[in-house]
């Protein structure tokens, strides 16, 4: 295996470890790739600080991603990964496959000779090539000629001078990737200057629509949610409620006969899995599939808001908290505004959550809104804020992992 010639100084284990992975999109906001993320734990309480550099740090990720495996964060995309200069100048360090990685070459690498002839015969070999934070400096010249994709850190600069970047970067055959999007107003900008691929938080700050009610099928699923999530409702009242909505009792049932679930007898009913799998998971689950329903919204969203879910849900049962299904609710619930494109505490006014549900998704109150703070931190690699209860980082990275695989797998089920 190509990862036998990796030389480390460090002792690589997933605990020593936190991996995030933040999405790269197209212009239709399908997942082109995942940069991977890290910082090692003796940086968890200090985001701002130089890591170990050079061979140590980069070794110190690439066996981290061995040994979780790369296909288990990415799935079938590409992963984005930061190389310093010793693995560049050295190809045998590299354990990935053309094909597979993109190589982004950092700022601050100094263009050499020696780096520009590594480069090049890095990118003849196959492997996507792209510069990090791009800002214009004549020395740059011969990388722009080799870069596959040029990342432009949009906060970085001027509206103006964001334009002149791009104006300047026509001339060579790389495609441009505006990183560090805030909100939609500033993917619209860099969408209409030619951007092709696009990075930041701007997923998780929704677009709130001006208008007062809810489209059709929104509404629809709104009072489905709220059925499900009514304590007062029988479950008889609960099975007819998913019945009704033919697509998410069809998806439902075929979820549960799944290899997710693994049951050992075929479930032939809703009312049948109302029985065996308990009414407040069954409702949570039927709440996704409801969500799912939403074709408008991108893919990524439901796949946050299912990471989330299991994340939380993972954190509660490491932490020995029993029954851990509010932990799921409050994690799918949180990315509500983002699927629904309305603020969350209007969302939540006509829905039958208790107390503790409802203080948790908007103040992130009590231990379940405790558990949603983690998993949002780590969402977005805020490493300070990445704890819960006195779990170790290798039982929040293990929870994270595993809530990747399960929405990868879900979602490539429904």
């Amino acid at each position: 295996m190509p990862g036998n010639n990796v030389e480390s100084s460090t002792a690589v284990t997933p605990h020593n470890v936190y991996v995030g992975r933040q999405p790269i999109f197209d212009r239709k906001l399908n997942v082109y790739a995942y940069e991977l993320l890290y910082r090692t734990q003796g940086n968890v309480n200090n985001a701002g600080a130089k890591l170990d550099g050079d061979k140590a740090t980069t070794t110190t990720i690439i066996n981290t991603f061995m040994e979780i495996g790369l296909d288990r964060l990415v799935l079938n995309k590409l992963a984005a990964i930061n190389l310093t200069e010793k693995f560049l100048l050295d190809e045998s360090r590299i354990p990935f496959q053309p094909g597979t990685v993109i190589l982004e070459i950092l700022e601050d690498v100094e263009v050499t000779p020696q780096l520009i002839e590594a480069v090049s015969r890095l990118s003849n070999t196959g492997y996507t090539i792209a510069l990090d934070d791009y800002l214009y400096r004549p020395s740059h010249a011969p990388l722009l000629h080799l870069a596959d994709i040029i990342k432009i850190d949009i906060q970085a600069l001027s509206c103006d001078e964001v334009q002149e970047h791009v104006e300047h970067l026509k001339q060579y055959q790389a495609s441009l990737l505006a990183e560090k999007i805030e909100t939609p107003r500033e993917f619209l900008f860099c969408s209409n200057l030619g951007f092709e691929y696009f990075q930041g938080y701007f997923l998780s700050r929704p677009q709130i629509i001006s208008s007062e009610s809810l489209p059709t099928n929104r509404l629809t699923i709104m009072n489905l949610l709220a059925v499900l999530h009514d304590p007062d409702s029988e479950n008889e009242d609960l099975a007819e409620a998913i019945n009704t909505d033919v697509t998410t009792s069809y998806k439902l049932l075929k979820m549960i006969n799944s290899a997710a679930f693994n049951l050992p007898r075929k479930v032939e009913s809703v009312q049948q899995g109302v029985m065996l799998l308990g009414r407040r998971k069954l409702s949570s689950w039927a709440s996704m599939l409801a969500l799912s329903q939403l074709e408008d919204r991108p893919t990524e969203i439901l796949r946050t808001a299912m990471t989330r879910a299991k994340m939380c849900e993972l954190l509660a049962e490491a932490a020995g908290i029993k029954p851990a299904d509010s932990f799921f609710t409050v994690g799918m619930f949180s990315a509500l505004d983002l699927l629904m494109q309305r603020p969350l505490p209007k969302l939540l006014e006509p829905l039958p959550l208790n107390d503790e549900i409802t203080s948790a998704l908007l103040y992130h109150k009590g231990l379940l809104g405790e558990a949603l703070s983690c998993v949002m931190a780590y969402e977005v690699t805020d490493w300070d804020n990445v704890q819960f209860m006195r779990l170790s980082t290798e039982d929040i990275l293990i929870a994270n992992i595993e809530s990747v695989t399960w929405s990868n797998m879900i979602i490539d089920t429904l």
